[in-house]
């Protein structure tokens, strides 16, 4: 055999023995789980980054309304042409649920400057509230407004209104209105004494042909009952409300409020 015979089938040879060698390695080396990587120390405090851990949000503050102003009112004493409302539990009410006293006036009317709309007759309800529950409950009341007419109205935001109604009222009250009537009504617990807080809702354009309506009022009491649904979806939920019935005697062309009259009898709590 040639020299050059032997060196060319030597270096086959070593070729072949550096594949398998390298073959092998590779497979051992695979054989091998990697091991896990060691968790980093968690940051120290003066560390850097340590401050995402350390520091948290502050928390958020409890939301609370601000108590109510209210002007003391000698206990059961009689009042012109105002209906009181007996706060007493139902049967139908949950055992444990607060009521506050409500007494109102009968709508009137007045004339007042509307923002864009000029000088228009609105409707009023005066009204006072005193909370004899033995502890401060929040009070956001709803008026609503619901003709014999099928058309529906809410309490406005009429600010111009409320010092117009006070005038005519009684101007000694502090009256509120829509804007700042939110609030924590404090316990009357005086005795003959009631602490009580005066508002006023109002409501524009009222449909003159109307020959009656209804005001419903929410946010006397926490009162509420869950009616399933007949598809067995969410239930619906109805609030104890209270609602006052209203006749209104004459023609749609010259409104007045001598024409406004409580029916008989004037009121009733319902679930709404």
């Amino acid at each position: 055999m040639s020299t050059e015979l032997i060196r060319v089938v030597s270096i086959a040879l070593a070729v072949v023995a550096l594949g398998l060698s390298s073959a092998r390695a590779q497979d051992d080396q695979a054989k091998v789980k990697p091991e896990a990587p060691v968790p980093a120390d968690p940051p120290q405090k003066g560390d850097e980054g340590a401050k995402e851990v350390l520091e948290q949000p502050a928390p958020i503050p409890d939301f609370k309304l601000p108590p109510l102003r209210t002007v003391p009112v000698r206990r059961g004493a009689p009042s012109f042409n105002v209906q009181m409302v007996d706060a007493s539990l139902l049967p139908r009410d949950k055992e444990g649920i607060w009521v506050l006293d409500f007494a109102f006036k009968p709508v009137r009317l007045i004339t007042t400057e509307i923002p864009g709309k000029g000088r228009r007759q609105v409707h009023y309800l005066y009204y006072r509230v005193v909370n004899h529950s033995g502890k401060p409950q929040v009070f956001v009341p709803q008026f609503t407004l619901v003709t014999d007419t099928g058309k529906r109205y809410e309490d406005t935001v009429l600010p111009q209104a409320v010092p117009i109604i006070e005038a005519r009222e009684d101007p000694s009250i502090p009256l509120l209105g829509a804007v700042n009537i939110m609030g924590t009504i404090p316990p009357s617990t005086k005795v003959g004494i009631d602490d009580a807080v005066f508002g006023t809702a109002v409501w524009e354009g009222v449909d003159p042909k109307a020959d009656g309506f209804k005001i419903y009022v929410r946010g006397l009491s926490d009162g509420y009952q869950l009616l399933p649904a007949p598809d067995g979806g969410k239930p619906t939920v109805r609030h104890k409300t209270l609602r006052i019935d209203f006749i209104r005697r004459g023609d749609d062309r010259n409104l007045s409020e001598r024409e406004i009259q409580l029916l008989e009898p004037p009121y009733e709590w319902i679930y709404w």
